[in-house]
Order: C-alpha cells, then sequence, then structure tokens
C-alpha cells in the first residue's frame, strides 16, 4: 500500500512539474529564445552569429509573429559586420514584406541610411521621401529630415541642401542634430566658396617651367623633384653635347622627355584632383549622422 502511495505521488509531482513548464513553453513557442540570443549576440558583438540566429529563427518559424524583428535585428548585423548588402535587403524585406509591423518603420530609416553612408545618394534621398510620405509623423522624421539634406549635399544639390537645412531649424530650433545641420551647412560654405585652379595655366605654366602644376594645386615637395629632375637632365644633355656624346646625349634625353612628360601629365591630373569634390563628399559622409 504504501508502494502504491509512493508512485501516486510521484505520477502527481510530475503533472504538476509538466503544467508548470506548459506557460513556459508557450512563450519559448514563437522562437522568443532565438531573438534574445540574437540581441545577446549583437551586445557582444559576435554579428555573424547573431546574423545567423536570424537565419535559424526564419527557417524554424517562417510565419512567426518575431519575423520582422529578426529581420531587423540581421539587418543591424549584417551593417556592423561590413556586409552593406545583405543589411540592405534584410532592411528591405523587412519593410517591404511587414509594412504592418512597427519594426518596418525603423528598416526603412536604416535603409535610408546605408544608402547615404554606402555612396548611392540618389536612392537615398528617394528613401528619406518615401518614408515622409509613409509616415507623415512617424518617429524618424527628424532624422529623415536632416539626413536628406546630407542626401541632397552628397549629390552637389547645395541650394536644394541649404532650403531643407533651414526648413530643418525652423522646424526644430531645439532639435538633437542642430550641430549636424551646421556643421553641414560650413561644409556647403567652404565647398562652395573654395577657388578652383584653372587647367590652361597649369599646362601653360608647366610647358615653360617643368612642375609649375604641383607648385599651382600646392604640391611643394613634388614640385621640388619635377623641377630638380628636369633641371639635372638638361644639365646632363647640354654636358654630353659639350663632350660631343651622341649616346649619352640619347640617353639622357629620352630620360629627361619622360620626365616632362610625366610633369605635363601631371599638371592636368592636379587640377582635376584639386577642383574634385571627392574631398568633400568624404567629409560630408564623415559628418553623417550614425544609426547604429
Amino acid at each position: 500500500m504504501a508502494g502504491i502511495d509512493t508512485r501516486m505521488c510521484r505520477l502527481a509531482a510530475m503533472l504538476l512539474a509538466l503544467a508548470l513548464s506548459l506557460p513556459t513553453r508557450a512563450v519559448l513557442a514563437d522562437g522568443a529564445e532565438i531573438i534574445a540570443l540574437m540581441k545577446a549576440n549583437l551586445d557582444s558583438g559576435d554579428y555573424y552569429s547573431a546574423a545567423t540566429e536570424g537565419m535559424r529563427y526564419r527557417f524554424l518559424y517562417p510565419g512567426g509573429p518575431l519575423v520582422p524583428t529578426s529581420l531587423l535585428l540581421s539587418g543591424e548585423a549584417y551593417y556592423r559586420g561590413g556586409n552593406y548588402y545583405e543589411a540592405a535587403s534584410a532592411f528591405s524585406d523587412c519593410y517591404q514584406s511587414h509594412r504592418a509591423a512597427p519594426e518596418a518603420e525603423s528598416a526603412l530609416i536604416s535603409l535610408g541610411y546605408i544608402r547615404l553612408a554606402t555612396g548611392s545618394p540618389f536612392f537615398a534621398l528617394r528613401t528619406y521621401q518615401e518614408y515622409l510620405y509613409v509616415y507623415p509623423e512617424g518617429r524618424f522624421r527628424e532624422e529623415a529630415d536632416i539626413d536628406a539634406c546630407y542626401a541632397m549635399a552628397l549629390q552637389s544639390d547645395f541650394d536644394g541642401s541649404r532650403s531643407a537645412l533651414a526648413v530643418y531649424v525652423a522646424t526644430y530650433p531645439d532639435g538633437p542634430y542642430g550641430g549636424h545641420a551646421r556643421e553641414l551647412e560650413r561644409l556647403i560654405e567652404e565647398e562652395i566658396n573654395r577657388p578652383r585652379k584653372n587647367l590652361a595655366l597649369s599646362v601653360g605654366g608647366s610647358i615653360l617651367i617643368p612642375g609649375f602644376g604641383h607648385f599651382y594645386t600646392g604640391r611643394y615637395l613634388e614640385g621640388f623633384l619635377a623641377l630638380f629632375t628636369n633641371s639635372a637632365f638638361l644639365y646632363l644633355i647640354y654636358d654630353a653635347w659639350r663632350d660631343d656624346n651622341k649616346f649619352r646625349m640619347a640617353v639622357f634625353g629620352f630620360a629627361g622627355f619622360t620626365v616632362y612628360q610625366y610633369s605635363l601629365v601631371s599638371s592636368v591630373r592636379n587640377v582635376y584632383e584639386y577642383n574634385s569634390r571627392e574631398p568633400f563628399h568624404r567629409s560630408v559622409r564623415l559628418a553623417a549622422r550614425r544609426h547604429f
């Protein structure tokens, strides 16, 4: 009789333990533990594992309620890991396939930033315009407004960017990105007022004085080297002519002409590099607000 009572007690204990575990199983049935692991991997800097966990969740729960969250976290993991293409793909998928989910708004603004940071300002601007249209009262409206200014500046639309900056300052007089707006406006003013070099003057001066193109664009060390090298070869040619050594004249003449040609080609290249907007674009991208 005692043995039967013991077995009954054990059975009751097992049933009680099973009943208590059911709520936990129900909570974990949607894969929440995988999402928690993704977040932990992101926080620890293990972006590869975070992205892998996202793929595992979507494989196990293709219609799960946390698919938008997994896509959003995967996009962040890919971006931090340097895989911008996959990051953009994850954010785009999150927005396009789950527009009703709250994560879609975050995905769209993040997609715009990735396009801005990776050299696609035209598509970045289109993305921010779409965000402002779809979410007129969205949580990231201010971010979209300021980042749109960066996108226009990177397209060399300085008038449009300055107009948008004026609207931003008027709309958000105490906004947290006021410093970014002032910095961008300063960069634009400097780029507009930056003097440009004249190609004809650079080439003409280099024809008469080897190395002039380097001096003209502020590359003084290269200018001195070009002037010294051409002068040295000119002297060697003269010395060979004085000694009536035609072989030396031919060798030094060919070498000197090659160096002289390089000086002329450099005079063109230096002007194009000096007048290029790439340094401005690089400064704007560095000044752009980071989302991650």
